[in-house]
């Protein structure tokens, strides 16, 4: 996840969330290509799989966790607090930083796919259950509430975005003010934290790439033929539930229920979990295999700033 230093009093979720579409499981069929440079990647033996539970991503080592993320932010916000009354500044860090998640899953496969699992959508229909949504944070502590003044040590900036040189009193700023100075003390760089460019272009490309590739749009056919079995219209595991109307209001209705249920039916009928996440998985390995040396370099910057979020905390 990438984040900017203008943020870093808000308690932010890890990383790169990619919500949308759906999954399931059947039998794996579609012919694979042969390897080329240009067209679809390889897959061999794709499983039937029934829920994402096990399911682990190639990319997923050289992203953070949630976990991780919050270990991030709250160590900035320790930092940034530091700088701000330095300055002078009344300032204190957020509390009730920490994600509520549990999960350590970073490439978010609980709902990269869709609903999928069917004992959820029996209860929760698309409604996400509490806890299970990547950036869900306590909401105790917002933190302070910052002056004109205040945002100008913060951030750096002046009124008009431009960078700022000192602050009302002729002091110098930091680059990027406190949060540039908290955020360049973890990871080097004043104007970024946590996931890199590269990984998250990786972890979003395959996963849009896969969505067109013809062994998933022939497993996106299978199911939505199945739906429609069931009175349900709808091209793609990734356009439901959309905007139907049975999915509204706080919690889930019969309808709502009664559509989640047949939608991971489907996709258990169509195996499009195990197609799906086995293409996307493809996908990931060529790009990963083109940058193999930036990815060495990721897994060192993730040490690093795991590591210096740690000291903070322990102090």
């Amino acid at each position: 996840m990438r984040a900017r230093t203008i943020r870093s009093t808000r308690r932010l979720g890890a990383a790169l969330a990619l919500l949308a579409a759906s999954a399931g499981c059947a039998q794996g069929r579609a012919a694979e290509p042969g390897p080329t440079a240009s067209g679809p990647p390889p897959v061999h033996g794709v499983p039937t799989m029934l829920g994402v539970g096990s399911l682990v991503l190639p990319i997923e080592p050289y992203l953070f966790t949630d976990r991780q993320v919050a270990r991030l932010f709250q160590a900035r916000a320790v930092l940034t607090t530091v700088c701000m009354q330095r300055f002078g500044h009344r300032w204190s860090a957020p509390s009730g930083a920490g994600l509520d998640t549990g999960t350590l899953n970073p490439a978010n496969t609980a709902h990269r796919y869709g609903i999928t699992d069917a004992a959820a959508a029996a209860r929760f229909g698309y409604h996400p259950a509490v806890g299970t949504v990547p950036g869900q944070a306590r909401k105790k502590n917002p933190g302070p509430q910052p002056g004109q003044r205040d945002m100008l040590v913060l951030t750096g900036l002046n009124d008009d975005g431009t960078p700022a040189r000192a602050d009302e009193r002729g002091r110098p700023l930091p680059p990027g003010g406190c949060q540039g100075e908290a955020t360049a003390a973890l990871s080097g760089d004043p104007q970024k934290i946590g996931n890199r460019e590269l990984v998250g272009a990786i972890n979003i490309g395959s996963y849009r790439d896969s969505q067109t590739d013809p062994r998933v749009v022939e497993v996106f056919r299978a199911w939505s033929l199945c739906m429609r079995r069931h009175g349900y219209d709808y091209a793609d595991p990734t356009r439901a539930p959309g905007k139907d109307p049975r999915v509204t209001g706080p919690t889930a209705g019969r309808a709502e229920i009664a559509l989640a249920g047949t939608d991971v039916a489907c996709k258990r009928e169509a195996n499009v979990i195990g197609v799906w996440s086995s293409v996307d998985a493809a996908y990931q390995r060529r790009a990963m295999a083109e940058k193999s040396e930036e990815l060495a370099a990721v897994k060192r910057d993730i040490r690093i700033q795991l590591a210096n979020a740690d000291r903070v905390l322990s102090r």
